[in-house]
């Protein structure tokens, strides 16, 4: 074995992901999601170098050789995007969803759906317990629940709910939202609360966090398959997943 090979495969088996931290390859262009800062942040170019050498099993250096590489290292550790620690690790640097391909637009029987005084108390519920989680947590705080209760939920006898009811229970909480907020701008403070809405009938979808360039723009919504549950295909389909959860 060369001795790069031989640097570069030790640097893969030394050096991490932190657990907050989330990227997606965008056409060439590495961007990061620091869900600790809640920012994003667009790798340079050793950035990028080192990320692929890393991540992405890319076995050549580039002009700087291991020098520079090491001295990127240092940057990106001292920043808390990689990290030496096994413990602070991230685990799986990829989570596999299929593209969006399907929406749930066009609610597919006549007239509106039966709403009853339990689904406003369970939107209203939602609303109270989003709103509460996310003005006493950072963005990190509410994914991490997230994720806990989801795990949690699931481990215990999980509920099977048809699509029929499934998409029902959207059509209601699209019709409920407006008592609360207004869509526009709202992507992620939407997703969370679908999210919270549909987990009191036992239904637990995705929530994605998206980004694209050209310009640099980020979106969140709620999916399940290749199902997007609030908003367009065509929405969805121009942004590339950095975060699934």
């Amino acid at each position: 074995m060369k001795m790069n090979e031989i640097f570069l495969s030790d640097m893969r088996h030394r050096y991490f992901l932190e657990k907050h931290i989330f990227y997606s390859n965008v056409d060439g262009h590495f961007i990061v999601l620091d869900l600790r800062k809640n920012t994003y942040l667009l790798l340079g170019d050793s950035e990028r170098h080192v990320f692929q050498v890393l991540f992405e099993d890319k076995d050549t250096l580039e002009q700087g050789g291991t020098h520079d590489m090491e001295q990127t290292i240092k940057s990106l550790i001292k920043k808390r995007i990689i990290t030496e620690c096994t413990e602070n690790a991230k685990q799986s640097i990829f989570s596999n969803l299929p593209p969006v391909t399907q929406d749930m637009n066009g609610y597919p029987y006549d007239g509106i759906p039966k709403i009853g005084a339990g689904h406003v108390f369970k939107c209203f519920k939602a609303f109270l317990y989003t709103k509460i989680v996310w003005w006493l947590n950072p963005m990190e705080g509410v994914i991490r629940k997230l994720e806990k209760r989801k795990e949690r939920q699931l481990a215990n006898n999980p509920l099977k709910v048809s699509f029929e009811k499934t998409r029902e229970l959207v059509e209601i909480f699209r019709i409920l939202r407006g008592l609360f907020y207004t869509v526009q701008d709202e992507c992620l403070f939407d997703s969370l609360m679908m999210i919270n809405f549909l987990s009191s009938y036992g239904i637990y979808p995705h929530m994605v966090f998206g980004v694209q360039m050209g310009p640099f723009g980020a979106h969140a919504w709620v999916q399940d398959g290749d199902r997007i549950y609030n908003g367009h295909i065509f929405q969805a389909a121009a942004f590339k997943p950095i975060m699934i959860v």
